[in-house]
């Protein structure tokens, strides 16, 4: 009776495992598509606010590439950072609002800094310093400039100059410095995640041709 006892037992725990088996197959893989929408939508906010930034800091005027000392042309710079954004993460290249398709779940923020480090071609459209701030409708101006090297503060919707925040960086050459906030629709299901990215690039000339 003992023996027959324990194999019934046996029996039991087998159904119900056979029971539970698919939902625990559904719920592995649910968390698994989880991971992978979380990760394959930061790297994608990432890469296209790496590249935003790279082609704002090619923007250099003509007048000072000429004389040597390359300074970035501040709204071209801008126009360019607005655009490669809206390409790359599928945005309404007008108001960046997600269009069909896209991954973005909501428009962006961002905070973009271009920095030259003073006004020698601010004629030419290089300002020494300027901050764009886009959260809804764009603001921005003039920030304070003091040279190379220079250090700016980054939290998860500001860059602060001089420093500060939870991460810094240093530009040792005119370049620009980005911070971006958005949620990202997942893949599975209708929440989304919101990832927090920020990048920088400056210019360097190797043999006297610039490049960020």
């Amino acid at each position: 009776m003992l023996k027959r006892l324990l194999k019934d037992r046996r029996g039991a725990a087998l159904i119900w495992f056979l029971v539970f088996l698919p939902v625990l197959m559904l719920a592995m893989a649910y968390l698994a598509d989880y991971t992978q929408a979380t990760t394959e939508s930061d790297i994608d906010v990432q890469r296209a606010l790496e590249m935003a930034v790279r082609a704002a800091a090619m923007q250099v005027t003509p007048d000072s590439q000429a004389n040597g000392q390359p300074r970035i042309n501040t709204a071209a710079a801008h126009a360019v950072f607005r655009r490669k954004l809206a390409e790359n993460l599928g945005l309404d290249p007008n108001t960046l609002t997600p269009l069909k398709g896209s991954a973005m779940k909501t428009r962006p923020d961002y905070v973009l800094v271009v920095y030259n480090g003073d006004d020698a071609y601010a004629a030419g459209g290089a300002q020494a310093a300027y901050k764009y701030v886009f959260s809804g409708g764009l603001t921005g101006g003039v920030m304070a400039a003091a040279g190379f090297p220079y250090t700016f503060g980054i939290t998860s919707s500001d860059v602060l100059p001089g420093g500060g925040g939870t991460l810094q960086t240093s530009l040792d050459m005119p370049g620009v410095v980005a911070v971006i906030n958005t949620s990202v629709t997942k893949i599975l299901g209708k929440s989304s995640i919101t990832p927090v990215r920020w990048a920088a690039a400056k210019i360097v000339c190797p043999n006297g041709r610039c490049r960020p």
